[in-house]
């Protein structure tokens, strides 16, 4: 099993993702970053879908484990506009949907853009909830003489408020381990999550809107050369949680059309 397969590796996600997805961990935000990306049924197995990967030419990068927790109102103001908060251990990130793009997977579209860090993740729920922003005036004044270390912690403070003032709380979490690959410029992570969903997810990332086509492209024949199939009306982990798990969200997202 994948538990196994951690087990048996020295990897620990907050060093893997340094050293492995060098964006987690290194204290910036890419508030352009975009990623392009489809899940698929995991039925063949993790240690047959491996060594198909590796069979065709293609990487083993990491095993790691991580824990998200999913945010949003009693009312669910941001996951109703298909927004979706979440903590990723210690990282802040929020999936914002790409203008003008339809095709949704349970919550998680198939292309999204993200935004990491407390003081980003701060800004998008503003818009979304189309607050005025944060005076953000005193906080120059004294920008020079604070560490960035500093910053950080006033901005996941200032999130942590503005969250409490909001209403904004957890209403998901559940661990995944993730065995993590690489094959033709595609990233492919075959999940297992803790409440017993497993799923394989192909993601390129993309700079822009305009190499968006292309990436899907790209995610549509590493799939078709692993033969993997589609992961059907189950979804991804995230939106088969809210069906196992939250009655009241999986009813406000279905009215909303972002859940089938």
């Amino acid at each position: 099993t994948i538990n196994v397969l951690a087990q048996a590796r020295c990897f620990a996600w907050a060093n893997v993702a340094k050293r492995v997805f060098p964006k987690h961990g290194d204290g910036f935000d890419d508030p352009d970053q975009i990623e392009v990306e489809r899940k698929y049924a995991a039925d063949d197995g993790v240690d047959l879908l491996r060594a198909r990967v590796l069979g065709l030419g293609g990487t083993e990068l990491a095993v790691v484990t991580f824990t998200d927790t999913y945010f949003d109102t009693e009312t669910c103001d941001l996951t109703a506009h298909d927004v979706w908060l979440r903590r990723r251990d210690a990282i802040w990130e929020i999936k914002v949907p790409i203008p003008g793009d339809d095709k949704r997977s349970g919550g998680e579209r198939s292309v999204f853009r993200e935004v990491e860090g407390p003081k980003g993740c701060l800004i998008e729920i503003e818009k979304v909830l189309k607050l005025e922003p944060r005076d953000s005036s005193s906080d120059d004044e004294i920008e020079d003489v604070k560490s960035s270390e500093k910053t950080e912690d006033d901005d996941l403070l200032k999130l942590e408020a503005s969250m409490q003032n909001l209403g904004i709380t957890s209403f998901a979490t559940f661990t995944t381990n993730r065995v993590k690959l690489k094959l033709d410029g595609a990233s492919i992570d075959i999940d297992a999550a803790s409440f017993g969903h497993c799923v394989v997810e192909v993601e390129v990332l993309c700079g822009s809107v305009a190499e968006i086509a292309k990436a899907n492209s790209l995610v549509e024949r590493v799939a078709e050369k692993l033969r993997l199939k589609d992961v059907g009306a189950t979804g991804g982990k995230l939106e088969t949680y809210i069906r196992k798990n939250c009655a009241d969200v999986l009813k406000t997202l279905v009215e909303k059309g972002i859940i089938k």
